[in-house]
């Protein structure tokens, strides 16, 4: 008892299953339609709900379909009508409407027995052409008193352009909507045998696609991910959405900003105003000012969904099958399904052409004999004795025989006679030509394509971008880039300064007045860039610039503890960027005692943002004095008594991150390295500065290559305190004692090694410089 139970059970839930996945859930592969839509735009034809006719009730059309076609309950009969008729859910509608069908802005539709609707002339021309020559196969309805059509005809590619979405048993579907011309392009290459394409989704709510590159792999398969962004506008101090990610409301994305808001996570928000009306969406956020509204923009996508992901899951039935369907499979498809349609159209008025011509060769005929068959006529005892003389004496058909005793007096008269002459001429190309398209489908295909094409085709709605965001960067994802200047102390103070700030001066000048205690470090770099920290203790940690806080030229910074977790006793003692835009092959590491080490950039990349990782061995009482990301570019290395050495690094081995590397220059007593600088261009002149305030530009020819670990050349009589590879494009940052300066290269004069330079800043020691 207890397995004939479990018998019936699996039984029966097998059945369900294949009913809700084949008659509920899963659309069509012919005409891209789940049953009940199928049966809507059926039902409303064949009741000749035209376009050119008025609308009637929705409540009527769903009445005719429940009652006729479809017994599930008026509810999804009405739910699946109103979203045929949505321009902002179909990219291009079927169903046209008459009162409130709902809105983005997450309304419904008003109930069924306010609204009017008929078949929008789409649907007419692109999907129900045709049926009434019996070009697709019927079937009995639900009670089997009426029938309906097993698909329907669909010239106009709906399963590719318009979505749909569905849940089954152990299965769904998720079909993104495409642009008409460009699906017909598609299907235009297949026929020509050129390579098959989509540029991607166009969503009637327009937007913006980020994974462009992701998009042939995601098309040719028919799975895959699409990420979607809103678009947006900046009015003075307010950012203004104007499109949302395809199937996002405006209640939704207004629910969602208030959240992060109430909890702070978005600090430059004032106020939040939905201005959407009938001519589009309009989401009005105030911010606070002088804040960076793009800014604002970028944090808005991550944490709502104003930037979603949507999944790409092309399953559809193939011969009642739920098969997953890539671009070539749809377009295969289409291409046999309304070739088999036309074809069938072809035979229906093939036999109509030949019935009429066969007529019409009788009636020819008969007129050449007219007074024979006239006599015959009135000596006959009755209409049926005539016919069947015609037919036995003259060997016409019975149809010629009865379209001849039908036939008019009016048609004896000799124009008559030539008129049907014409009509046989007529017939006679037509039939030919219907049997070309029988011949040739494809052909008829292409014309029919290209006319709904140049009717209904229009303009891609959803720009197609690619921006990277690897997983590491998630964090970057909602900066903004601004070139910056991160200023570090000896005090382990650190602060981020727009470049912007920074105004050129005539050298010599006393420059601005700084709260700054001794500058370690001042870097030019980007706020999407990464800020590496290099530790007493060998390790390195590593930070996004955007994270550091902002400052000006005369405030002091931040702890740089309170970005990264550093161990007891561990100090900062280099630090760095690095573009992560323009990653080299090699991290270059030179010790204030001489040493350097070369290891593969990519060991240092993994690092996560507070805790830090092994980044070199250190011989103690030495510590980091440059870190160089580069390739295989010379090298120059100077020190703070002003000596150089140049040498190439293709020639120096990449070893571990854990390592000390080699001798990279002999020192003398009392001396340390000061900066390695890499050579990049042999148009760039090394500018020095020197304690004194005193600088100067020196050409690179005179600095000649040599091996590696030599004790170099003198380049300066004195104490250096910085150095940098400069154009005369650039400017330079100098930090003294009491205040700072920004001075352009050109007004640094270039001299030889033997020159003592110019003054840069006056009344000032030079503690620090950095290119801007």
């Amino acid at each position: 008892m207890q397995n004939d139970v479990r018998q019936e059970l699996g039984t029966n839930f097998i059945e369900y299953a294949v009913a809700v996945n084949t008659d509920r859930a899963i659309p069509d592969a012919k005409s891209g339609l789940k049953p009940v839509a199928k049966r809507i735009l059926w039902s409303a034809f064949e009741k000749g709900r035209s376009s050119s006719k008025p609308h009637v009730k929705a409540a009527r059309i769903v009445g005719d379909v429940m009652g006729e076609y479809h017994p599930h309950g008026d509810s999804s009969i009405y739910g699946a009508m109103v979203r045929l008729s949505q321009p902002w859910v179909l990219r291009y509608p079927l169903i046209d409407w008459h009162g409130s069908n709902g809105n983005q802005s997450g309304d419904g539709p008003a109930a069924m027995r306010y609204t009017e609707a008929r078949l929008s002339k789409l649907a007419e021309d692109g999907l129900l052409i045709g049926l009434k020559k019996k070009n697709v196969d019927f079937i009995p309805n639900y009670d089997e008193t009426l029938e309906e059509p097993v698909t329907l005809p669909s010239i106009f590619p709906n399963l590719l352009c318009n979505p749909n979405t569905g849940i089954g048993v152990a299965m769904a579907c998720n079909w993104l909507p495409h642009n008409l011309n460009e699906v017909a392009q598609a299907i235009y290459d297949y026929i020509d045998e050129k390579p098959v394409s989509l540029p991607g989704p166009d969503f009637p709510t327009g937007g913006i696609i980020i994974n462009k590159n992701d998009l042939p792999s995601i098309i040719r398969t028919g799975h895959g991910s699409v990420k979607v962004r809103g678009r947006y506008k900046i009015e003075k101090n307010n950012l203004v959405f104007y499109e949302l990610p395809y199937g996002e409301t405006v209640e939704g994305i207004l629910t969602e900003i208030g959240e992060i808001c109430d909890k702070k996570e978005i600090e430059d928000i004032t106020e939040i105003r939905d201005e959407s009306n009938k001519k589009g969406i309009r989401i009005v956020i105030e911010c606070k000012k002088g804040v960076n509204l793009d800014s604002i923009a970028m944090k808005l996508y991550n944490k709502t969904n104003l930037q979603t992901s949507i999944s790409y899951n092309q399953v559809a039935l193939v011969d009642k099958t739920p098969t997953e369907l890539g671009l070539i499979d749809c377009i295969k498809i289409y291409i046999e399904h309304n070739s088999n349609c036309i074809v069938r159209e072809a035979m229906f008025d093939i036999k109509k052409t030949t019935d009429r011509l066969h007529i019409i060769v009788g009636l020819i005929k008969a007129l050449d004999i007219i007074d024979d068959i006239i006599t015959m006529i009135k000596a006959s005892e009755s209409a049926a004795k005539a016919k069947e003389t015609l037919i036995t004496k003259w060997n016409f058909s019975e149809e010629q025989a009865k379209a001849i005793l039908d036939m008019k007096l009016s048609r004896l008269a000799k124009l008559e006679k030539e008129e049907l002459e014409q009509e046989k001429k007529e017939l006679e190309a037509l039939l030919l030509k219907l049997q070309e398209i029988c011949k040739h489908p494809i052909v008829e295909l292409r014309k029919r394509l290209e006319a709904i094409v140049k009717k209904y085709g229009d303009a891609r709605r959803t720009e197609l971008m690619q921006i990277d965001i690897k997983p590491e960067e998630k964090e970057i994802a909602e900066v903004v880039p601004v070139d910056v200047v991160v200023v570090t102390t000896e005090s382990g103070l650190i602060k981020k300064i727009p470049v912007a700030s920074f105004k050129t001066q005539r050298r010599g000048g006393k420059g601005i007045k700084s709260n700054d205690d001794i500058v370690m470090s001042a870097i030019k770099t980007n706020t999407v860039d990464y800020m590496m920290f290099f530790t007493n203790k060998g390790k390195m940690y590593r930070t996004v610039v955007d994270n550091i806080p902002d400052g000006t030229t005369t405030t002091k910074g931040v702890p740089i503890n309170t970005l990264v977790q550093l161990e007891p006793n561990e100090k900062i003692i280099a630090v760095t960027s690095l573009h992560r835009q323009k990653l080299p092959q090699f991290a270059i590491f030179v010790t204030k005692g001489g040493m350097i080490k070369k290891s593969f950039l990519s060991e240092y990349l993994g690092a996560k943002r507070n805790a830090g990782i092994a980044a070199l061995k250190l011989k103690e009482g030495d510590s980091v004095a440059s870190v160089i990301f580069q390739d295989t570019e010379d090298m120059i290395i100077i020190t703070k008594n002003g000596m150089n050495i140049r040498f190439g690094t293709k020639e120096i081995g990449a070893v571990g991150r854990n390592t000390m590397g080699v001798k990279a220059i002999n020192l003398n007593e009392n001396d340390e390295v000061l900066v390695a600088l890499p050579v990049h261009k042999e148009t760039d002149s090394v500018a020095v500065f020197s304690s004194d305030g005193m600088g100067k530009k020196v050409e690179l020819k005179e600095f000649v290559t040599q091996t590696r670990g030599g004790k170099g050349t003198i380049l300066y009589k004195g104490t250096l305190v910085g150095a940098a590879m400069v154009s005369d494009e650039d400017n330079i940052l100098v930090n003294g004692n009491k205040s700072s300066i920004c001075i352009s290269t050109k007004d640094i004069s270039v001299q030889s090694k033997a020159g003592m330079g110019v003054t840069i800043i006056k009344d000032n020691k030079i503690m620090s410089i950095t290119k801007i």
